[in-house]
């Protein structure tokens, strides 16, 4: 049996529209070498292209995050944009694509600590108001001129036209900028750090059963209330594409198991099947203005690991 693990951060649901998110093991992808000096620090230099249509990459942002499957480990994320970003849209935020919010036309990478990309994220105008994702592993092979602690330089470049989804996708794009650091998350309360929840998760569990049942029943409206930042300007339509994802991949028979609480944040410890194969989950919830939020979800066909094993 393999071990996986998908996590759904439900924050980023609401802020974007995807096509595609596959889950996938990570593959390695061969380097390709070019000469020439880097750009200088946050610029860019090079393109991406969709169906023939190219956007020019002029600005490049670095940041050290964790990973998404795993947060013991850390991932370089970058950024290569055709306009600049204002600096506030990096304050205070736990991975880099929230900066991209309210941006336009842009490629996003992330990479792991063996230098191999991992997850590749496209805006461009070909696609509309959705974004191309390929996670696991990339089109694009990447070729690293600096990768260090305060700055990662280097190339990322498509050997020929690659099929992304039914489009033809290329990019040649070279980059150097400055490493930002991420906001790390508060741990998760626990048995030390919360108090115990009730049977059934209490208030928490209950606010996380109507979430499970509006990705049952397809239920926008009330998944957009229980976002903690809604985005009301994407419309139903785009969100239903992702939804129909969610409830394919959601785990039936489900039941709470345990769960902790401090202040404002709670977790859940949740089991169910999918596929005839039992999956376990942890469940991020957050309080505001006196409600109980769904904030990050991770399903795992293997147990949690209890502290200090």
């Amino acid at each position: 049996m393999n071990a996986y693990t998908y996590i759904r951060n439900i924050r980023v649901l609401f802020s974007a529209s995807v096509i595609v998110f596959i889950l996938a093991f990570v593959f390695t992808c061969d380097g390709v070498s070019t000469a020439g000096q880097s750009p200088a620090d946050g610029a860019a230099t090079g393109f991406m292209s969709l169906d023939g249509e190219k956007i020019a990459l002029r600005y490049a942002y670095v940041m050290s995050q964790p990973n998404t499957f795993d947060p013991k480990k850390i991932d370089i994320a970058v950024l290569l944009t055709e306009k600049p970003i204002p600096e506030s849209a990096f304050n205070e935020i736990e991975e880099l694509t929230y900066a991209t919010r309210k941006q336009k036309n842009w490629v996003y990478y992330e990479i792991n600590e063996k230098q191999e990309p991992i997850h590749e994220m496209i805006d461009h105008p070909a696609t509309g108001d959705k974004r191309l994702i390929m996670s696991g592993f990339t089109h694009a092979n990447f070729t690293a001129r600096a990768f260090g602690k305060d700055r990662v330089a280097g190339i990322f470049q498509t050997e020929k036209p690659e099929d992304f989804m039914g489009r033809a996708y290329e990019i040649k794009a070279e980059f150097s900028g400055l490493v930002r650091q991420a906001k790390l998350p508060e741990p998760l309360p626990d048995e030390k750090t919360g108090k115990p929840l009730p049977a059934g998760g209490g208030e928490p569990g209950k606010a996380y059963n109507v979430f499970v049942k509006a990705i049952r029943d397809k239920d926008l409206t009330t998944l957009r209330k229980m976002a903690p930042s809604p985005d009301e300007d994407v419309p139903d339509s785009e969100l239903k594409e992702m939804l129909e994802f969610m409830a394919k991949t959601t785990p039936k028979n489900q039941k709470i198991t345990k769960g902790y609480i401090k202040g404002d944040r709670a977790v859940l410890y949740v089991t169910g099947t999918l596929e005839g194969e039992t999956q376990y989950g942890t469940m991020e919830m957050v309080q505001k203005d006196g409600i109980w939020l769904m904030k990050n979800e991770s399903w795992s066909n293997v147990p949690p690991k209890k502290k200090g094993k």
